[in-house]
């Protein structure tokens, strides 16, 4: 399989078939990344981890996730987004703060979660040619990365195909939490400041909720390392419940989606006043939204709003409603560094094959 079948195959699974489960999977794969000891203490040592920079933060991730899923590898778009994580990534990997291990964990864990939430609340399960696909995808995106291959079993004698591949950096990635993902104080903090604050201005009984429901997504392992609770007996039934109605409904009574109704993971076409991209998705904080009446009126707005969250627009710029660029999007120090960095990592990707099969040559790293 090329990486651009790879890509078509990808594209309709995020756009058509399965938006709510790739929006799932990038959510509970990002919450995992702080059950890693080594990752929540860097987080919270960099001071990215409280209430005023946390949530920036988590929409700049998913944004930066958004574009290299959806986008072709070829893409400018691509290519600026892996610039900027390698750039972010590149002076913590130096100084010893980021584990080539716990990378391959993150990059993993998008796997996992995708396989996941699709086999187990679609549907239906995914096909190995569509298995196929995300492993292409996640191979190439490792690679771009600069992320080691070397603990999976077949990195020195290669892997037949992207289905090999996936079912062994899966394995390798659920080994990986059950050997290092403990219970730790900064674990416990990442939850607090990313789960509980989102619901602070609601009743606990709320947030206690949400923590179970998160729990319920999680086996025993992760849910202890991040302090979560475990669904009970009446929340985790409820949950199968709707589970189940959905993938019933979804298969006996709903009508494949047409194409001019697929779900966009970022938008195509930038802004027409500032020439950046909003990220038009409904969240407590409007992060790069574009403040339009439906945004600001239409019925998920006012919902959150009653939630507890912001109307895009509020605060005039605060939320950056001109949209992003992806050349400077980050933390607020780290807004206009890098840029010849990433000049140069644009440069040795537009340089590099990105079109065949990557398995072609078996590959090896």
């Amino acid at each position: 399989m090329t990486t651009e079948e790879a890509h078509d195959i990808m594209t309709q699974l995020q756009e058509l078939e399965f938006p709510n489960a790739f929006h799932k999977a990038r959510k509970i794969a990002l919450l995992k990344a702080g059950g890693i000891p080594t990752m929540s203490k860097l987080f919270a040592v960099t001071g990215q981890n409280n209430r005023r920079n946390a949530g920036k933060r988590a929409v700049d991730t998913e944004i930066l996730l958004r574009e290299v899923q959806s986008k072709d590898r070829g893409s400018i778009r691509y290519m600026q987004a892996v610039a900027r994580m390698n750039y972010f990534h590149f002076r913590y990997r130096k100084a010893g703060k980021i584990l080539d291990g716990d990378l391959l964990h993150t990059l993993g864990d998008g796997l996992v979660e995708s396989l996941r939430v699709v086999d187990e609340q679609e549907w239906r399960k995914l096909t190995d040619v569509e298995k196929c696909a995300i492993g292409v995808f996640h191979k190439n995106l490792g690679e771009d990365m600069e992320i080691p291959f070397a603990p999976l079993p077949s990195a020195q004698i290669g892997w037949a195909n992207g289905l090999h591949f996936a079912t062994e950096l899966r394995d390798w990635t659920i080994q990986y939490e059950a050997a290092v993902a403990k219970p730790v104080a900064t674990n416990d903090q990442y939850v607090r400041v990313y789960v509980d604050s989102a619901t602070s201005a609601l009743p606990k009984a709320i947030t206690l909720l949400l923590r179970k429901a998160l729990g319920s997504e999680l086996d025993d392992t992760m849910r202890t390392s991040l302090y979560l609770e475990a669904p009970g007996s009446i929340l985790k039934p409820a949950l199968e419940a709707f589970t189940n109605i959905r993938k019933l409904a979804l298969r006996h009574l709903s009508l494949p989606r047409p194409s001019f109704l697929a779900v966009k993971a970022v938008e195509d076409d930038p802004n027409s006043i500032s020439g950046l991209y909003n990220f038009n998705h409904p969240s407590l904080r409007p992060w790069y939204v574009k403040p339009t009446f439906w945004g600001r009126w239409g019925p998920v707005a006012l919902l959150l709003r009653m939630l507890g969250g912001r109307a895009p627009g509020t605060g005039g710029d605060k939320y950056y409603p001109q949209g992003y660029d992806l050349k400077t999007i980050g933390p607020r120090p780290q807004e206009g560094k890098g840029l010849d960095e990433m000049r140069t990592t644009v440069e040795f990707l537009k340089a590099r094959g990105s079109a065949g099969c990557p398995f072609s040559n078996g590959g090896k790293i």
